[in-house]
């Protein structure tokens, strides 16, 4: 009876861990759906598809803020996420560039500002779109697939790996260009924001770290365009991280923050999302370091001087979408 017993249990375990290390694309719905560091599998069923983001939308409704400010609700939904595990590059879990990568469950430091940013435009389109002030279930996520691919590509068009806004800079730039975001780094810091012109090529000359271009030749030349199109515009303003605590006070909370670096090559180390706590300016952000979502315990102005390539901070404030 033992030795059954003991034979059941190793082919329950067998077929759990066959389920935590499969992954299914769902074309349906053009996303690609994941828990953790290896994605678990996804039947085809819409509602088994949705599940995870039902889930989330719900306890995010549950924090009645859908008709506060942009900036409030972003931060109010990053609190929603809180304790989500970290997920290192979370956009390459696969290489089909025709479908927008959504994970609900766990996040990079970019998808964890962008998923916010997008169920906090979310909140406020889904009754817009219908004429009706009650929240439209039937397609929110038809809509936040759409504000996704919005924020994530360059024009607002998925076109291809090359289309996506791979550098904050870029991402910051190309969305303030179409009115989601405004540029603040100058407004905020004055005298003390300064000029960067370093040359940004760190993924062409590091092809090997990008399954995409280890071995398209191709695509490196197209990302090689890319660059010097940023390199043209002669640079980005960032306040040094000395001066962040004197002009923290014109950060607003949902602000999002770009962390510049002293790294070749590379214009943000790290990005996230800021909020007023104490009266100081803290840092919201998926940790690598801490393997998932918090809060930094300390002012964003201290955050910054535990990092010796961290060089300061880029900052952009989401608007209400047209």
């Amino acid at each position: 009876m033992k030795v059954f017993l003991t034979f059941i249990l190793l082919i329950l375990f067998f077929i759990s861990a066959v389920n935590k290390s499969t992954a299914h694309v769902d074309t349906s719905h053009t996303f690609f759906c994941g828990t953790d560091m290896i994605a678990r599998r996804i039947h085809y069923l819409p509602h088994e598809v949705n599940s995870d983001f039902d889930t989330l939308l719900s306890s995010i409704l549950k924090t009645k803020i859908r008709f506060h400010p942009i900036g409030e609700r972003i931060a109010s939904v990053g609190k929603v996420l809180l304790d989500k595990p970290y997920i290192e590059k979370s956009l390459e879990v696969t290489t089909d560039e025709s479908i927008t990568v959504c994970n609900f469950m766990g996040f990079d430091c970019v998808t964890f500002f962008e998923t916010s940013w997008a169920f906090a435009t979310l909140l406020e389109v889904s009754g817009r779109s219908t004429g009706s002030p009650e929240f439209s279930y039937s397609i929110a996520l038809e809509n936040y697939q759409r504000i996704l691919t919005n924020h994530r590509y360059r024009d607002g068009i998925r076109n291809g790996f090359q289309s996506r806004l791979h550098y904050t800079s870029d991402y910051f730039y190309d969305n303030a260009k179409r009115g989601n975001l405004q540029e603040m780094t100058k407004a905020i810091g004055g005298s003390d924001a300064k000029l960067e012109k370093k040359k940004i090529n760190f993924m062409t000359t590091h092809p090997n770290l990008y399954k995409q271009l280890a071995n398209d030749p191709a695509m490196v030349a197209k990302m090689d365009s890319i660059e010097k199109m940023i390199g043209a515009r002669g640079g980005f303003y960032y306040i040094p991280k000395e001066d962040v605590e004197d002009n923290e006070k014109g950060i607003h909370t949902g602000d999002l923050i770009g962390i510049t670096t002293s790294v070749p090559g590379i214009d943000c180390s790290h990005t996230g999302i800021a909020i007023k706590q104490d009266g100081r300016i803290h840092f919201m952000h998926a940790s690598s370091a801490m393997h998932k979502v918090i809060i930094s315990p300390m002012p964003l102005a201290d955050y910054l001087k535990g990092n010796a390539k961290q060089t300061g901070i880029m900052i952009y404030r989401p608007i209400e979408a047209k």
